[in-house]
């Protein structure tokens, strides 16, 4: 099976490893973008603008080289109790703009795409376009390894970045969206996903605009952690949730006895439910959409871990 990162040519879905991808934006991955401006404060994993390609206006991503190993895995990784075999599987299944594929390669072939704010693709920046936008960011061409976190090592990988569709104006969510909003995340759960991330500032609209910390069946984090971290990672997303809604509301002074937060929601967020927090994204049937299920689910078992047994400090 060939695990090959996006240098390949023709570009390919990402990322390659079994589980969802998210295909290129366009054949070549490589599209003229003109850039407008950024859209809110730089992000822990990347910068997002407003751009047009084609005519059309899209927000585009713009996420940097894959993360050194040893941040993947000790700090996005941390809580594994197995070694990943390779570099190239942490970055699979850890690095940012990876994560962000699975989670809307798995939206797409559900057609589930509502869930979320809509992506449409990858692209990889061409050089004289990764000058560009460094260039307008900070003034200048000369700063263009440091912005995008660039070693030695990956100084010719290209910027990749994920299209998505541009939310204009409004808020995070209004109190009429709350129970809309808990829906759409029980069906993420129920797609194999769990976003990891759930604040007032990661929603548009009511809708998800980041999976860039996400896990998606399969995924090693579902298989390989112990029991009381399993158990806190289930629980992030309703708690998360449930925080931020609280929070965003009295921010702007709800009239909460005209606000509906479903029960559910409530009892998940502090496991006190009959099902504890929801969904259990671990149960998705992801072999449904590999071409051999049988080599798929052996290279999972046989392949991604260390025959070593516990993890290594």
């Amino acid at each position: 099976m060939s695990l090959s990162g996006p240098s390949e040519s023709p570009p390919k879905p990402l990322p390659r490893a079994p589980g969802p991808k998210l295909a290129p934006f366009t054949r070549t991955a490589h599209a003229v973008i003109q850039f407008v401006n950024e859209l809110g404060s730089p992000g822990q994993d990347g910068r997002v603008w407003e751009v047009k390609i084609r005519g059309k206006t899209y927000a585009l991503k713009m996420i940097s080289n894959i993360s050194p190993t040893d941040y993947l895995r000790d700090d996005l990784a941390g809580h594994l109790v197995r070694d990943l075999s390779s570099p190239q599987f942490y970055a699979h299944y850890f690095d940012p703009f990876n994560c962000e594929c699975r989670a809307y390669g798995r939206l797409k072939e559900e057609n589930q795409e509502h869930l979320a704010v809509r992506s449409h693709g990858y692209l990889l920046l061409t050089h004289a376009q990764e000058l560009e936008i460094t260039r307008l960011i900070t003034g200048t061409e000369d700063d263009r390894d440091d912005l995008w976190e660039r070693t030695e090592k990956d100084r010719n990988l290209p910027v990749r970045a994920i299209v998505k569709d541009l939310v204009k104006g409004g808020h995070p969510f209004t109190a009429e969206q709350v129970p809309q909003m808990w829906a759409d995340l029980k069906a993420l759960h129920e797609l194999g996903i769990m976003v990891r991330d759930i604040n007032i500032f990661n929603h548009l609209n009511g809708k998800i605009i980041d999976f860039s910390r996400s896990w998606s069946t399969p995924h090693p984090g579902y298989t390989a952690i112990d029991r009381y971290d399993l158990r806190e990672e289930r629980s992030g997303d309703p708690h998360g949730l449930n925080r931020a809604v609280i929070e965003w509301g009295i921010g702007n002074r709800w009239a909460w006895d005209q606000v509906v937060i479903p029960d559910e929601l409530v009892k998940c967020a502090s496991g006190r439910s009959p099902n504890k927090y929801g969904p259990d994204p671990r149960v998705y049937n992801w072999l449904k959409w590999e071409k051999d299920p049988l080599v798929a689910s052996e290279f999972m078992e046989k392949h991604v871990f260390t025959g070593s047994g516990n993890k290594e400090h």
